[in-house]
């Protein structure tokens, strides 16, 4: 009896281990191009991938700098916070000077000139550059004791104009701009007088590829998404401008995606804002009946150091996943049959990637310059 009882004991306790073991929570995939490298050599044969090519299953986002959405919120954020320094005056700057009991010597749009002086009654030429406005004070009040006993002096600014903004690029009117009444980010296109215009397939578009648009503030790149600011308005990514920011708005001619494999058109298409997998293949009048839509290559970065994604066209047509967002000069491939290791894929795209494109440019996608 007692013998019975053990081996049930037993029993009931190795049940509740393989329970357990089932039970424990599997790692999440990433949503990101690190999914792939930590996949085993196993789990890509298992799928008749090279495991030296990435899969991407799902939609993703470009991650700048490294940072993820909250960290890009988090700095986005500190952007926006106005700094407790006080304001140095530079040169264009505008102020009303007023000196009590003094009306007679009262100045009113007095301009900070180019060597950093306001002309100033008694006393002629003060240099206020590099002050702030209560050093600035005192100085003309200093000066001022001369002639008048325990003078006071207010400087009321009418307008900064000494802080400036550079913008180049795809807007009308690209140029070095003052930073005047806490402009933001926004407002500097609209100060350029808006994005570039031009005629793309009889259509009147926008030239201004806005996905890689930029600011840059010193020596680094702040996380400005322009699609969300321009697009969407989102005041998040609307931050202060300040004195020296340099926005680029690049071109979005000049920018291509090439399609290649079981297509009806093959080639190279002009690249358009928001581009997916699904309008390539369109814009190529579709793919042929041996087409393998459901391992379609896209290759990015050049051809000797690429990033290979795996999408899905059939579940992307069918509704059953998201498209694939593709880039500038992303490589869409459809291939016949399931897809080989990386130099299968190549060998077999480079006699028409050539035949398309000019020496120069898949020059460049090779050696990467």
């Amino acid at each position: 009896m007692l013998s019975i009882i053990k081996v049930s004991n037993y029993l009931l306790i190795l049940l509740l281990v393989i329970l357990f073991a089932g039970c424990v929570a599997s790692p999440k995939p990433e949503d990101t191009t690190l999914y792939a490298k930590k996949n085993t050599t196993k789990a890509y044969k298992s799928r008749n991938i090279d495991p030296q090519l990435q899969v991407l299953e799902n939609d993703f986002e470009i991650i700048h700098n490294g940072l993820n959405s909250n960290e890009i919120k988090k700095e986005l954020l500190e952007l926006h916070i106005k700094e407790k320094n006080e304001y140095v005056i530079g040169s264009g700057d505008m102020f009303n000077i007023f000196v009590y009991e003094e009306p007679e010597l009262n100045v009113k749009g007095s301009l900070v000139k180019v060597d950093g002086t306001l002309t100033f009654q008694l006393i002629g030429d003060v240099k206020v550059a590099g002050l702030t406005i209560n050093e600035a004070m005192r100085k003309i009040a200093n000066k001022l004791k001369r002639y008048l006993v325990n003078p006071i002096v207010s400087i009321i600014p009418v307008e900064f104009r000494s802080k400036s903004f550079t913008i180049l690029g795809k807007v009308s009117l690209p140029g070095t701009y003052q930073i005047t009444n806490n402009a933001k980010a926004i407002d500097s296109i609209a100060i350029a007088q808006g994005l570039s215009i031009g005629i793309f397939e009889d259509n009147t578009i926008e030239l201004a590829d806005l996905e890689h648009a930029f600011i840059r503030r010193g020596n680094r790149v702040l996380p400005v998404n322009f699609i969300e600011l321009v697009r969407k308005g989102n005041p998040l990514h609307n931050i202060p401008l300040k004195d020296k920011d340099y926005i680029y708005i690049p071109s979005a001619l000049n920018t291509e995606v090439y399609i290649l494999g079981e297509v009806n058109l093959p080639g190279h298409y002009g690249f358009k804002e928001n581009m997916t997998l699904s309008q390539v293949v369109t814009y190529a009048k579709g793919f042929k009946v041996n087409a393998n839509l459901q391992k379609v290559a896209i290759i990015r970065g050049t051809l000797t150091n690429p990033v290979v994604y795996i999408a899905n066209l059939e579940d992307i047509l069918e509704g059953k996943s998201k498209d694939f967002r593709v880039k500038p000069f992303d490589i869409v491939f459809i291939p016949t049959s399931t897809l080989g290791d990386w130099n299968n894929i190549l060998q077999t795209i480079m006699p028409s990637l050539e035949t398309i494109q000019s020496a120069y440019i898949t020059n460049q996608l090779l050696k990467g310059d």
